[in-house]
């Protein structure tokens, strides 16, 4: 039974998922809360407490090991097994994301692909054949794909969504600046860098806030 988990834990830990296994990818057996912290911008005592609260603990000057910790991680996170994506999109942002090279490393393996483009029908994206957008209802049920991205215009991100809670899809993110309706039951992740971008800035210019002089 997975553990409960309060959203900001949930999100942290993905974080420092992340970290982690880039530090793998680049040679690493451990890592600090410090350096976890500093690629997160997360400070290390609040690592330390969430790395605790799940029964995780390193060892004083060395670290956390890096491949328990991922595991550790992956395991809270429900992340062990592969997840199938379905994407609708064949444009220049769906082909990224299909070649990328970085999702299945994390468990998500980007099945189908969908467009209703004859352009792009037919074509290859990734190592993906792309199928027309009809096809979605059927290709989806066959191949257990409980992840829908949706990488089109915005003029057809309701319509697509529509379509993947049809296909009984029930986690959609959605890469476009429309706010989906969807029914109970049935999660939206909008990944929106603009407002990563704002959060950001805001932060910065806290930072210089503080940084200035204070006059008298």
């Amino acid at each position: 039974m997975r553990t409960t988990l309060q959203p900001g834990l949930t999100n942290r830990l993905t974080k420092y998922l992340r970290v982690t296994q880039q530090l793998i990818e680049e040679g690493r057996d451990a890592v600090s809360s410090k350096e976890l912290g500093d690629f997160t911008g997360i400070n290390p005592v609040q690592v330390r407490r969430d790395l605790n609260a799940i029964g995780f603990s390193g060892t004083r000057g060395v670290g956390y090991q890096a491949y328990d910790l991922v595991e550790a991680v992956r395991g809270i996170l429900g992340l062990r097994q592969t997840y199938n994506i379905a994407l609708v999109g064949a444009g220049n942002l769906g082909s990224a994301i299909a070649s990328s090279t970085i999702l299945p490393k994390r468990g998500f393996v980007i099945h189908d692909v969908f467009d209703n483009d004859p352009q792009k029908i037919g074509r290859t994206v990734g190592n993906v054949v792309v199928k027309h957008i009809d096809e979605l209802k059927k290709s989806v049920a066959e191949a257990d794909e409980v992840i829908g991205i949706i990488a089109t215009p915005a003029s057809a991100a309701q319509q697509v969504a529509d379509l993947m809670v049809e296909a009984n899809i029930r986690v959609i993110l959605n890469y476009t600046d429309v706010l989906l309706h969807v029914p109970p039951g049935v999660t939206v992740h909008r990944i929106d860098p603009t407002a990563q971008l704002m959060h950001t800035l805001y932060y910065l210019t806290q930072a210089e806030a503080e940084e200035a002089p204070q006059t008298t």
